[in-house]
């Protein structure tokens, strides 16, 4: 097997005497276990599931995909598994490898019975045993005979002819014979299909009787096809329908063949013979000189030796030389053959040299951790401190079963920084019980032996933990708790928008659980993690609530960050005993807007899944993508109706209420351009340095947006004003810095026509202004014309004034 680590041991033995010893070590081995299974008939249906699980849970992090899928590099390789492994024997190997290998690198994936078993059937799916026909189970029922192609598949079966299952609770099921029908001496064949119920028959995938059958509901009738001698395709669809009992019955006739039903020596699964499965019995005095062979090989110095077998014990380390032994460019006969390559060969030789140093230094913590991260493959999904992590080749199978959720509801997360991160217990039953918080991931986290990771937590912990001090709040507990829940409901910075919140579905993604908080957190990485999300997860979708230490509701707890912080940790100690926060609720509602603003987070139609709806008195809204960093939406008349995000099922179908809806154009609102006719960049604003920090809330409930673009930052503002009877939106784009040069705001795309002094109104009837310091440029024609603003170092105020009117 390419890539194995098993050396060829009898290499030292003379050629003409392997076979003899292969065939005596065969015996031994089979000697020393009690079972005797033999192939099993493989599941189809079972087979499709593996497939998904194989390359979904996370079995091709370490392993190639298969099926034909691409080859992967740094592939721990797979033998020809229908020729090693029973189906039995396997499915109990990947329940619990460790049953296998004591001190292996093979990790449980917490499969469940099915889940091994499907598996198991997926990977010995070239597995061939005799039988005379295919019985295919569908789940739930069908609506037709056409829907026999597409059903879901629920399981296969041998089966000794057409015979209908007499099982009660499944005799009305669709049922699939298939298989092959061999003719002995070619001519016209008769075929006489008789069923209470719907039923059909065809040769060589040619339907001949019964096509019409789903109306009568009963089939009695017969026809005649001309065959050839040899084998052809034969299957039979039958589904109970109407109020006789099942039945079915399939008689031939031919020549030299009186009509009868089809004997079973004249059928089979396969056009080609499959030989029956040997059975194999120990001969003992062939296992004797087996016995003897495996300690001669020495055989127990890797494998796990039995109460029979001794070991000679480890070569000493520092007895080994790189140009001796199975490291010679020509091992002798004692020693194993790896067949190493001449690359492998040198690194390992290197190897030798320098563990074999003098004055080697002790290995330093952070190498005995990159060491155990190493052998046990977390870096195949893990990044730390820039090592390992999912390869390009391997990308397309971490998937999620989560809506939106981006990089972050697939890649396992990094490990830089998890012991500061997670409590010390929480570490350990991550990596001995692989408890997970993470379900919309598709990839599961393996669990090892507590062996292998004895240590890992606390070398976590040692390298990583800074301690710093955690927030506190002055006030009662009771009070923390009560403003706690505040913010992590809807009337606060509403974490459940995205949070599940005790197993409760958020309004629109549905990422890790609140009430896991306390218990998997250190309360100090807490508070710093929410004051910048994007220090530690750059790419995190989670926005900063507190940019640059300033709260959005200034009102609670006297707008102190800390104290807020601090509030919502109280509030989270209590777990799945905390008061649900206000909004938990799976009720349809429309979102009103009264005589003060509303500012609503959640996945919106064309803003996106990070949008910040605002609706403002007087029947005005707006929406920024926070994701894309634009004005995406506007709007005139009612706000939201924010019932879809309380359904998981409807997540995301959220939509204005109101009319006169303008959408705004897709990718980068800010761009710098090198010449007044430089294209605009079709590229979304993260590539080009943009990026959200979140929004704050002025006494009125108004909005300022904070976003960056480079090192430049920038605060635009939303508020509705009033002249005499006319109401509008004033935006304010405040920056701190110096722009870079060419750095513009881009309105909007499509039609505008000049009205007035620095005014442009769409064609929808949207009237854009500017400031006495704001210059609107429109370029361009058509459906392709742009209205752009320039952001000027020479500005006097370092502000662009605009105002949306209709």
């Amino acid at each position: 097997m390419s890539g194995s680590r098993m050396p060829d041991v009898l290499q030292s033995l003379p050629e003409s005497e392997r076979e003899a010893a292969t065939d005596s070590l065969t015996h031994f081995l089979v000697s020393q276990s009690t079972d005797r299974t033999q192939p099993r008939w493989i599941d189809q249906a079972a087979v499709k599931r593996g497939e998904t699980l194989f390359h979904q849970i996370g079995c091709v992090a370490c392993h190639a995909p298969q099926s034909g899928a691409a080859t992967v590099s740094n592939s721990v390789p797979l033998p020809r598994m229908d020729s090693k492994w029973t189906q039995e024997g396997l499915r109990h190997f990947l329940l619990n490898p460790s049953w296998i290998r004591p001190a292996g690198r093979m990790p449980s994936l917490r499969l469940t019975d099915g889940e091994a078993n499907d598996i198991a059937h997926y990977l010995l799916r070239e597995t061939r045993v005799p039988a005379t026909l295919e019985r295919i189970r569908f789940e739930g029922r069908i609506r037709s005979l056409d829907d026999f192609d597409t059903a879901t598949w629920s399981r296969t079966e041998p089966v000794h002819g057409f015979q209908l299952d007499p099982a009660p609770r499944e005799r009305g099921g669709p049922q699939r014979f298939r298989g092959w029908i061999r003719i002995e001496q070619a001519g016209e064949f008769r075929f006489f299909l008789k069923a209470n119920g719907a039923s059909r028959l065809s040769i060589d995938d040619d339907w001949m009787l019964g096509m019409e059958s789903w109306d009568t509901e009963s089939v009695d009738d017969k026809a005649a096809r001309t065959l050839s001698a040899g084998w052809h395709s034969i299957t039979v669809d039958y589904v109970h329908r109407g109020p006789k009992p099942p039945d079915l019955s399939l008689e031939w006739q031919g020549p030299g063949v009186a009509r009868g039903p089809i004997p079973e020596a004249s059928l089979s699964i396969s056009a080609e013979p499959i030989p029956a499965v040997p059975t194999f019995t120990v001969d003992a005095a062939k296992a004797a000189r087996g016995r003897a062979l495996y300690d001669q090989l020495k055989c127990a110095g890797c494998h796990e030796p039995d109460a029979n077998t001794t070991s000679a014990g480890a070569v000493a380390w520092a007895s080994l030389r790189g140009d001796h032994g199975c490291l010679a460019a020509t091992p002798p006969p004692s020693a194993p053959q790896f067949h190493l390559t001449d690359s492998t060969r040198a690194e390992l030789r290197a190897a030798v040299a320098f563990l074999n140093q003098p004055r080697l230094p002790a290995p330093t913590p952070r190498d005995q951790l990159h060491t155990t991260l190493a052998a046990l493959r977390c870096t195949a999904c893990h990044v730390r401190e820039g090592r390992g992590g999912v390869p390009a080749d391997r990308d397309a199978f971490f998937t999620s079963n989560g809506e939106d959720l981006g990089e972050e509801g697939r890649i396992p997360p990094a490990l830089d920084g998890v012991g500061d991160k997670l409590q010390p217990a929480w570490l350990k039953r991550v990596l001995t019980e692989g408890v997970r918080v993470r379900p919309y991931f598709n990839t599961r986290m393996p669990v090892f032996g507590r062996t292998e990771t004895a240590t890992l937590a606390d070398r976590f912990v040692a390298l990583d933990r800074t301690s710093s001090a955690a927030p506190v709040a002055p006030e009662p507990v009771e009070v923390q708790k009560a403003a706690g829940r505040q913010l992590v409901g809807t009337d606060g910075v509403s974490c459940i928008a995205c949070h599940r919140f005790n197993r409760q579905p958020a309004h629109a993604l549905q990422v890790i659980d609140l009430v896991t908080t306390h218990e998997r957190l250190h309360a100090d990485w807490f508070a710093r993690f929410l004051r910048d999300p994007a220090r530690f997860h750059p790419a995190t979708r989670m926005p900063a609530f507190w940019p640059d230490g300033v709260s959005p509701l200034p009102a609670l707890l006297g707008g102190s960050t800390d104290r807020q912080i601090a509030a919502i940790w109280t509030y989270l100690a209590d777990g799945a005993l905390a008061r649900a926060p206000e909004g938990l609720s799976r009720q349809s509602m429309e979102v009103i807007v009264g005589g003060d603003p509303v500012v609503y987070r959640g996945k919106l139609w064309e803003a996106g899944f990070r949008a910040v709806a605002m609706g403002f008195p007087g029947g005005w809204n707006l929406a920024f993508d926070a994701e894309e960093l634009r004005l995406a939406l506007l709007w005139r008349g009612r706000f939201l109706n924010a019932g879809p995000h309380w359904d998981v099922q409807g997540m995301g179908q959220i939509r204005p209420l109101g009319s006169n809806i303008i959408q705004e154009p897709h990718l980068t609102a800010l761009a710098t351009l090198t010449s007044p006719e430089a294209p605009w960049p079709r590229l979304p604003g993260k590539s080009l340095g943009m990026r959200f920090r979140g929004y704050q809330l002025d006494a009125a409930g108004y909005p300022t947006l904070l976003y960056s673009f480079g090192e430049l930052k920038l605060e635009d503002r939303f508020e509705l004003t009033t002249s005499g009877e006319t109401q509008s939106v004033h935006r304010t784009v405040t920056w701190i810095g110096d722009p870079p040069e060419g750095l513009h705001l881009r309105l909007t795309v499509g039609p505008v026509l000049a009205e007035g002094t620095n005014g442009w109104r769409q064609r929808s009837g949207l009237l854009i202004r500017g400031g006495a310091h704001t210059s609107l440029v429109a370029r361009g024609t058509g459906a392709t014309q742009e209205l752009i603003v320039p952001l000027l170092k020479t500005s006097p105020t370092r502000t662009l004034e605009l105002d949306y009117a209709y």
